[in-house]
């Protein structure tokens, strides 16, 4: 079973900040990503677990990621 994976401009949205914070946040290892030539992909496990060290609900994380 293949995993989704998220761009940048994707979590940016989700988190509403700016797609450069999300690439500030891979370079600074407080999020992990695959880079995928020039691009950088996020796990849908990856950004869950993000968005719990946030403090999101889990029926808000339901909704942001599916």
């Amino acid at each position: 079973m293949t995993e989704t994976l998220y761009s940048t401009s994707e979590v940016a949205i989700m988190f509403n900040v700016n797609r450069v914070t999300i690439y500030r946040w891979i370079k600074n290892g407080k999020i992990s990503a695959y880079k995928i030539g020039e691009h950088h992909k996020i796990s849908v496990s990856e950004v869950m677990r993000l968005l719990k060290e946030f403090g999101f609900s889990e029926s808000a994380i339901h909704d942001l990621c599916g």
